[in-house]
């Protein structure tokens, strides 16, 4: 049967800082990154495009450039607020 499948993603190159830059493809610059969908994030172990980080923590705390922000927004959560994002994450 056909379902819709949310795929939390935009689908579009962000620039994530110099400390994650790495081999690029096609017109995207070293530290640009195309945003990967989330859904199958509870199968996955490791995190970043190489694989550095080992949970989703770790992975939130490395995004520099344009996604310095986001990167606050999460650290100033709650505690609650933190594990209910964290559950909800580890879910899909």
């Amino acid at each position: 049967s056909l379902r819709i499948v949310q795929a939390y993603t935009d689908l579009l190159l962000h620039d994530m800082g110099p400390d994650l830059a790495d081999i690029c493809l096609g017109a995207a610059q070293p530290a640009e990154f195309r945003t990967e969908p989330l859904m199958g994030l509870r199968f996955k172990t490791a995190f970043l495009h190489d694989g550095r980080a080992g949970s989703i923590e770790q992975a939130i705390a490395a995004h520099g450039g344009e996604a310095v922000a986001a990167r606050g927004r999460f650290l100033r959560l709650s505690a609650g607020e933190r594990y209910a994002l964290l559950k909800f994450l580890g879910g899909l």
